[in-house]
C-alpha cells in the first residue's frame, strides 16, 4: 500500500478527518484529547457498520486491533488501516514491531509512550487539537530543525551516522576547530549529549527513524541554555538527492516531490530504506528500485569538494 489516505470518522457529536502519510502514525497526546473516543469509534464501525451510529469514510479498511488473536487477525489483514489503543499490552512488544514490518498495512499506534522497537519518523508523531466538534490532528514536532547549518557555531557536532554520513560532515568541517562525532545510532545521542552537556552542539541525525528519541532530546534542548540545535534531515541519502548532483534527474525530482506516492510499505518500512534503495539504483544508473537495505554504500566520488557544498546548500532549502 502507497499514498496518502483520507480518512473521515463522524457520529452526531464529533467529526474527525486527519490525513495518513506514512505506513506509521504515532498519535500521542494528554487524556482526555479524544483518543479513546476516536479508537471507540472505529471499532464501533467496524462492528455494528452504520448501526453504530457512526460513519466511517476510508478508501481503505479500518479496524482496531485488540489483544484477543492479535498475531492471527494480522496475518490476514491486508491493504487496511490498523488502530491500536495504548492500554493494548502487545504495542511495545518485539513480536508486534516485527509483524508489522514487511505488511502492506498503515497502522495508527496510540500510545504516551516512545516506541524504541519500531522506526518511525518524527514527521509521522501527531496529537489530536480540540476544536469544538471537529478536532484536528496535528503534528508536534515541526520546524525545529536548523535549516543553515553551514556556519557551524559550535564545539562539537553529534552525526548519529558512523559510515557515510559520518565520514561527509567529517570532511564538511574539517577546516573548523571543532569535533565531529558518531553516537553509533540513534539510542546514544543521548547519551553523548550528557557527556558534553557544557560545550554548543549540534546533532545531526534522520528524522525518518528518530520518533521514538526525539521527545527526550527536545527536553535536553529545552534545558540546555540554548546550547544544542538538531539539523534533522529525513536521512542522508534523502540530503544527497535534493542537492543539485540530482537536479537534472527527473526521475528523482518527481519522487522528491511527493515521496507517499512512491513509497510501498510493504517494501520499506520507512522512508529511510527507500531513499536509500533510490539513491543505490540511480547511482548505479538503473531505473527500477531495488531493495538493498543492507548493500547500502555512497560512492566515495560523492564526496567530492564540489559536492559537498551542494549537499550543504541543499541543507537551507
Amino acid at each position: 500500500m502507497r499514498g496518502k489516505i483520507k480518512i473521515q470518522i463522524k457520529n452526531r457529536h464529533i467529526t474527525f478527518n486527519f490525513t495518513l502519510e506514512r505506513n506509521v502514525t504515532i498519535l500521542t497526546g494528554d487524556s482526555g484529547t479524544g483518543k479513546t473516543k476516536l479508537i471507540n469509534m472505529v471499532r464501533n464501525y467496524s462492528e455494528l457498520d452504520e448501526q453504530s451510529g457512526v460513519i466511517l469514510k476510508c478508501s481503505k479498511p479500518c479496524l482496531v486491533l485488540s489483544n484477543a488473536n492479535w498475531e492471527t487477525i494480522l496475518e490476514n489483514t491486508h491493504e487496511s488501516i490498523v488502530f491500536v489503543e495504548e492500554s493494548t499490552p502487545f504495542l511495545s512488544s518485539y513480536e508486534f514491531a516485527k509483524a508489522i514490518q514487511g505488511s502492506d498495512n498503515y497502522y495508527v499506534l496510540v500510545t504516551r509512550e516512545p516506541l524504541a522497537q519500531i522506526p518511525y519518523s518524527i514527521d509521522a508523531i501527531r496529537k489530536i487539537h480540540k476544536n469544538g466538534a471537529k478536532p484536528k490532528f496535528e503534528k508536534i514536532y515541526k520546524n525545529i530543525s536548523k535549516k543553515d547549518i553551514s556556519a557551524f557555531p559550535y564545539d562539537i557536532v553529534i552525526v548519529e551516522d558512523s559510515r557515510s554520513g559520518l565520514q561527509f560532515f567529517k570532511k564538511a568541517t574539517e577546516d573548523r576547530d571543532l569535533e565531529c562525532i558518531s553516537s553509533n545510532g540513534k539510542s546514544g545521542i543521548v547519551k553523548l549529549l550528557e557527556q558534553h552537556k557544557d560545550q554548543r552542539i549540534l546533532v545531526i541525525a534522520d528524522a525518518a527513524a528518530l520518533g521514538s528519541e526525539i521527545k527526550e532530546l527536545m527536553y535536553l534542548r529545552s534545558v540546555s541554555n540554548n546550547k544544542i540545535d538538531l539539523f534533522l534531515p529525513e536521512s542522508f541519502e534523502w540530503l544527497i538527492l535534493r542537492s543539485a548532483i540530482f537536479d537534472r534527474n527527473d526521475n528523482v525530482q518527481e519522487i522528491l516531490a511527493d515521496p507517499a506516492e512512491h513509497i510501498d510499505c510493504e517494501n520499506y518500512f520507512s522512508w529511510e530504506r527507500f531513499f536509500t534503495a533510490l539513491l543505490v539504483a540511480e547511482t548505479n544508473g538503473r531505473a527500477n528500485l531495488e531493495y538493498h537495505e543492507n548493500k547500502s554504500h555512497i560512492p566515495s566520488g560523492y564526496l567530492s569538494e564540489q559536492n559537498i557544498y551542494s549537499i550543504l546548500n541543499a541543507m537551507k532549502k
